[in-house]
């Protein structure tokens, strides 16, 4: 879809001798947000945006080399072989390699002679790749203004990683000026540069509002258009994000020091042979240690690293190049939380760095971006079905308060919690709120220029054709979640099994009837939240995938059939 970005200047930094201020210029064509405010520790914001633009820039997938020019040369070396083989005569070579020098020496002058044009040439297209890439590949970041926060969200030229930086109010002096709200900022190479030149001896001040760095022409309204053909994968990027988020994950502490000597390793050694992953062993009361393959060289973590969980688990990484975007943020760091969705799933790093915080989701491997599509970590989260009027009532609550827990949402809209959190799931997926991994909370985030009207929340609930280009329905939009729900539908769900685990859920076997008639024994378990934290089954797409890409159809009918009777239990206060 078409994205209209409209900025009344550009973002930039004006330098005085004791003071700098940072403006960055607003869509004009999204509600106004404000933020006015000084800047504490202008380092520490300083390493949090230039490790944002180290993701937005990076690209880590394999790109075959271009071989053209060496193809170019090789077969002006076998047309010069093949006319030296038709002289004979000593005196015929002589005068040949005399004319080849003659030849060199006219392509030198030559080239000296245009070095003043093909400078101004390369000036030209160095501008106009910049500008191209910024304006094709670059989207600009996803700002939004909280009652408690300033935050920036962007993901990677190839996809794979998505970046979010927090700076909480109390890190910013007079922070009173602010609309809370959501809104792009234009970012570019030339912002970026300027940013590097903040100093901590210069008082620095964030405008954030429409005029940014404004040059006004008399008599017309100064502005500067960006037209971005963006694709709808963009917007699921962000579901598949947020519901990962959601889901029951592994987490662990290390220490900047642990993250600089995994860094420092990956710097030093290059492998040439496969596996390449990072092997995470967690072991109950012992600290966690990081194998690297092939080479299954071990690094022991910090202490505060211990690990507490209930059983001994290895978990495999693969990407891990894409850690290199965190480098600048180690000498500003305080800790690092580390979340594990499981085997071949997506990490997520989440980097305190005092008043503000950094988080990194990196999709399961590089090829597998956040965006192709081939994701479906959305069928992992909760998805109780719910009516359009209790989703609006439970946005309208969310946007009332800006951020609140599932809970305390539940208690203000007099919704169960059981519907309230299927709600907040599903309001992710539409592109109207986020979940803050980080501080645990839910926010209200605006994907969209458009209102959420009851018409919208019809149409995703029922998945409906007519809902918003660019926006994913609820309902059944893929193959797998439409079979479960007719498995369920029809009947061809039983659960045999279904027993509390320690962590408040439950473990749970079933038969499921799948659409071919066969009968398969999924195995699930669910979190307290009703999240799918492990899953198998007997199909043959289990078996080949597992949940790298989604759960199967029986997995999820029988995940249907527990939330049916969650639904049940909450509804009579069990």
């Amino acid at each position: 879809m078409m994205v209209n970005y409209r900025y009344a200047g550009s973002s930039g930094i004006l330098n005085g001798l004791r003071d700098s201020t940072v403006a960055l210029a607003t869509n004009q064509l999204r509600d106004p947000t404000f933020f006015r405010a000084s800047v504490r520790r202008p380092l520490l914001f300083r390493e949090a945006l230039a490790a944002l633009h180290a993701v937005v820039i990076s690209d880590f997938k394999f790109h075959p080399r271009d071989r053209l020019a060496f193809k170019t040369w090789l077969e002006a070396q076998d047309q010069k072989f093949l006319a030296g083989l038709a002289v004979k005569g000593e005196k015929q070579r002589q005068r040949m390699r005399e004319l080849e020098a003659r030849l060199g020496e006219l392509d030198h002058a030559r080239d000296e002679r245009l070095k003043p044009f093909y400078r101004a040439r390369k000036e030209y297209f160095d501008w106009a790749y910049v500008q191209a890439y910024e304006l094709d590949f670059l989207y600009d970041p996803v700002i939004t203004v909280h009652p408690d926060e300033v935050s920036f969200e962007a993901f990677s030229k190839d996809e794979s990683s998505y970046a979010r930086v927090a700076v909480r109010h109390d890190d910013f002096e007079g922070a009173g000026d602010f609309t809370c709200g959501t809104t792009n900022i234009d970012f570019s190479a030339r912002l970026h540069n300027e940013l590097d030149r903040m100093r901590d001896y210069r008082k620095t001040r964030l405008d954030l509002g429409p005029g940014g760095l404004t040059v006004k022409t008399e008599g017309q309204d100064a502005h500067k258009e960006k037209k971005i053909d963006l694709p709808e994968s963009w917007v699921k990027g962000f579901l598949q994000v947020q519901s990962t988020m959601t889901l029951g994950l592994t987490h662990f502490q290390l220490e900047p020091v642990d993250l600089f000597n995994l860094l420092r390793f990956l710097r030093r050694h290059r492998a040439r042979v496969s596996p390449r992953a990072l092997r995470y062993e967690l072991v109950p009361g012992k600290r966690v240690r990081v194998v690297f393959e092939p080479w299954e060289e071990v690094l022991e973590f910090g202490r505060c690293s211990t690990w507490d969980g209930p059983k001994a688990m290895s978990v495999r990484t693969w990407g891990r190049e894409r850690l290199r975007t965190l480098a600048r943020l180690l000498p500003v760091a305080q800790k690092i939380d580390v979340f594990l969705a499981g085997f071949g799933l997506p990490t997520v790093y989440v980097v305190d760095l005092g008043g503000a915080t950094f988080t990194l989701a990196l999709s399961g491997w590089t090829d597998n971006d956040w965006t192709s599509g081939g994701t479906k970590f959305d069928l992992l989260s909760r998805r109780m079905q719910v009516s359009p009027g209790e989703l609006t009532a439970c946005l309208d609550g969310l946007k009332k308060v800006r951020r609140a827990t599932d809970v305390g949402l539940a208690q203000d809209t007099g919704q169960g919690l059981e519907k309230t959190r299927s709600a907040l799931s599903y309001l992710c997926q539409v592109g109207r709120a986020m979940y803050d991994l980080g501080g645990g909370v839910y926010r209200h985030r605006e994907l969209f220029t458009e209102p959420f009207t009851v018409k919208d929340a019809v149409a995703a609930v029922q998945g409906a054709a007519t809902a918003k280009p660019g926006a994913p329905s609820i309902g059944a939009a893929n193959t797998q979640e439409a079979s479960a729900q007719g498995i369920f539908t029809r009947g061809g769900v039983l659960i045999t099994a279904r027993r509390p685990v320690a962590a408040g859920g439950y473990k749970l076997t079933g038969s499921v009837k799948g659409t071919d008639n066969a009968r398969y024994r999924p195995l699930l378990t669910a979190d307290a939240e009703g999240r799918i934290v492990e899953a198998t089954c007997t199909c043959t797409y289990a078996q080949r995938f597992g949940l790298t890409k989604g759960p199967c159809e029986h997995v999820l009918a029988l995940r249907l059939a527990h939330m049916s009777r969650l639904e049940a239990e909450d509804k009579g206060g069990v």
